[in-house]
């Protein structure tokens, strides 16, 4: 069985524009996903409830909770929800924290404050 990740990119150029925007909600949020129901990423998306629901069942989902359920089974195996290349792309906590450490370890930038001014 696909993952949604798979799911998403193998139909991305058959979807609706509004479904499109809903994909590229997820492919950025993809780590946050499992926290949001199917009214949140609505919101969130910029799209109805509707949209959210004709997309899951066009993926293969009865519903939203399906896929919610599906996630939280792969996240509770230890599988990783989406390529490692990808868990540090996008606009997730992860991507973030990854991005700041990448630059200041690029930057050479040291803690604004010294240890040393730490101890008393």
């Amino acid at each position: 069985m696909q993952q949604l990740d798979e799911r998403l990119k193998g139909q991305y150029a058959s979807l609706s524009p509004q479904e499109q925007r809903v994909a590229d909600f997820i492919f950025d949020h993809f780590d946050d996903l499992i926290s949001y129901n199917s009214a949140e990423l609505a919101q969130l998306s910029g799209v109805s409830k509707a949209t959210v629901s004709r997309l899951f069942k066009r993926l293969g989902y009865d519903k939203y909770k399906d896929m919610r359920d599906e996630l939280r089974t792969l996240r509770q195996s230890g599988m990783p929800l989406t390529d490692q290349r990808d868990a540090v792309q996008g606009n997730t906590l992860l991507a973030r924290h990854y991005k700041q450490e990448m630059a200041n370890l690029t930057s050479g930038s040291t803690p604004s404050t010294p240890a040393s001014s730490l101890r008393r």
